[in-house]
């Protein structure tokens, strides 16, 4: 019996559901996937393009969303996109995280697009559907002598045994009233024109994917271009986004020109379409359309080699057979290729993930190891079951690689102090702290994960802001009583911090040294002073980093206090609710929209409202 870890979950299960989604579980001992694959200990059951699986005694199905035609181009372009940045990575180059300049290719027509371009300019396609080769076949009729046009051969042994078709009879032989004749007739059924027909369902669907993709592609470069000059969309954000995109271009000039050469290759691409559709109308495709199977092998008949207009129809088969070899249906290929894809697409998520922290100025102090002003440092690292965790002393965001667009209804759930995050090329339309939308066609891929990266360490760093120290010795309480300046009040033995007093340190330091016996003091003192490097992390911006001054903090009610000067472009505060209980308020300084329209599209991680 094979065990299954579950990543979602993040817990071994001992059977696989009857429905399961491609990537999510690996095998824990080796196996053989559909009898034709082995998958090894620590490797992925995916999808082999049976839609079904079959490990062991378990058998089963993978859940497939049934995607739109348009939702299907986008799927294409993520994967071209995946593997194109997987291989940039492996060269040793950068890649973006948003379209790349090798799709640009895509703008331009293919290699079979250009020789249908070529036939259809020439007509050799028109030329067969309105003369296609013809097939006598010459069958043999009983009809009257005066209808006869030609006789066929065995009209005389016919007519000796059959005395009913005589006129009359004469002394040398009789006279016929019927006779055997041959009659002849056009078939169009012939192998050449059914290579015909089917190629031009081929070339249908073809055009029909291609002119899609380039839509999209269309659809996607008017989108980046709108964030240049988009006023109504916060410029931290506009400037981050349109960065990104631009990263994917080595020259600027070509990306522009590749877009614009799209709309003729479009153009193009929709005229052809047209004729097609225009050749599919006539008389020889409508008789015999019906179920028509054509091997993908084609015979090279003498008509297919050396007819003037036929020869062009199997070059056409040839050309679009090459491009069904680039994409192979066998089921061990399709394994091999979507375990490509899986793991190019864990090495794009965990790259996604620490190109964010960076966004949030993060520093790389050594290898995986993160660091930033008002907050804990950060430890990456990318487990065995594909999992990318983020560390912050007993505290863990896992971000868990889904290349799917499916559905997970499993409910998520956080324990032993991790919070799991499903990262899938799933596009929600609200935004969940448990799923992300990680995708280069999507542009707020990396801004999903800096606010909800934020978010966390905001929820850590933040519960400090509750603490106090108690039992403090009455001499202690007395010689704060003499530095305190509002930083923090004294009720009994305890003391409640207010606002932030790194600067007394040194100050209260000394109190050890004066009573360096004391070990109550020396513990009481040592708790002060880790208070006040926590509230040094109040004075520095939740979004960015950048730390402000003592003076810039205004205490308010209730232990709440706000920052509204600083050297970034954000104010923060924290502000109670009518339960008792607090939450951080984080904005932008220069963004005038009313609050209805601060929408997440349009102002990202640069404003949140977390409960603390």
């Amino acid at each position: 019996m094979v065990s299954w870890y579950d990543r979602v979950k993040g817990e071994f299960v001992n059977e696989l559901p009857d429905a399961v989604i491609s990537g999510r579980y690996i095998a824990g001992d080796t196996c053989t996937l559909n009898e034709h694959t082995t998958i090894n200990e620590g490797s992925f059951l995916l999808n082999d393009g049976s839609e079904k699986f079959q490990v062991d005694n378990e058998i089963g199905s993978f859940i497939d969303d049934e995607n739109s035609e348009s939702d299907s181009t986008e799927f294409d372009i993520i994967e071209s996109t995946i593997l194109a940045y997987q291989e940039s990575i492996d060269a040793g180059n950068k890649s973006s995280f948003l379209i790349p300049d090798k799709l640009l290719a895509r703008f331009e027509l293919l290699k079979f697009e250009e020789l249908i371009f070529d036939v259809l300019k020439k007509g050799h396609l028109q030329e067969i559907a309105r003369r296609p080769r013809m097939e006598l076949i010459y069958e043999e009729y009983l009809v009257p002598v005066s209808r006869a046009k030609k006789i066929a051969s065995s009209a005389n042994t016919h007519l000796a045994s059959h005395s009913e078709c005589w006129q009359t009879r004469t002394l040398t032989g009789v006279i016929p009233k019927k006779v055997l004749a041959l009659e002849s007739q056009d078939q169009l059924n012939i192998y050449e024109n059914r290579v015909f027909v089917k190629l031009l369902s081929h070339i249908e669907k073809n055009l029909v994917k291609r002119i899609s993709e380039v839509k999209k592609l269309e659809e996607l470069f008017k989108k980046a271009m709108d964030f240049q000059e988009a006023e109504d969309i916060y410029f931290e954000l506009r400037e981050s986004i349109f960065k990104l995109w631009g990263e994917g271009f080595s020259d600027n000039t070509k990306a522009d020109d590749a877009a614009s050469n799209g709309i003729t290759t479009l153009n193009i691409l929709t005229m052809m379409l047209k004729k097609v559709r225009t050749l599919k109308q006539s008389k020889l495709y409508q008789l015999l359309s019906h179920n028509l199977h054509v091997p993908l092998k084609l015979n090279m008949t003498n008509v297919l080699s050396h007819d003037q207009h036929y020869r062009h129809a199997a070059r056409l088969w040839n050309g679009w057979l090459e491009t069904q070899q680039v994409n192979k249906v066998e089921p061990e290929y399709i394994y091999i290729r979507n375990q490509k894809l899986t793991n190019a697409y864990t090495r794009y998520c965990s790259d996604l993930v620490k190109r964010t922290l960076h966004e949030l100025n993060f520093k790389e102090q050594s290898s995986n190891h993160f660091v930033r002003n008002g907050t804990k440092p950060i430890r990456f690292s990318i487990t065995e079951n594909s999992e990318i965790f983020l560390t912050r002393e007993n505290k863990s965001l896992c971000f868990v690689p889904c290349f799917t667009e499916s559905i997970i209804n499993t409910e998520i759930k956080d324990d032993n102090g991790i919070q799991r995050v499903l990262l899938s090329l799933r596009r929600e339309k609200i935004i969940d702290n448990k799923v992300v939308c990680s995708s280069p066609t999507n542009f707020y891929s990396l801004e999903l994960l800096a606010s909800l990266i934020s978010k966390w360490l905001a929820k850590e760093t933040y519960k400090s802001l509750h603490s106090e120290v108690n039992k403090i010795p009455t001499s202690l309480i007395n010689e704060l009583k003499k530095i305190n300046n509002d930083h923090w009040a004294i009720h009994e033995n305890n003391m409640f911090v207010s606002k932030p007093f790194m600067s007394l340190v040194p100050t209260i330091s000394n109190l050890i040294t004066k009573n360096d016996r004391d070990v109550t003091i020396k513990k009481s003192v040592e708790k002060i002073i880790s208070m006040a490097e926590n509230f040094e992390h109040f004075l520095c911006c939740p979004c960015c980093g950048v730390k402000v001054s003592e003076n810039q903090w205004l205490s308010r009610e209730h232990g709440c206090f706000a920052i509204n000067r600083s050297g970034c472009n954000h104010m923060w505060e924290v502000s109670p609710k009518t339960d008792g209980s607090k939450y951080l308020l984080i904005s932008p300084k220069k963004f005038d929209k009313p609050n209805n329209d601060n929408t997440f599209e349009k102002i990202g991680r640069y404003s949140m409202k977390i409960e603390i």
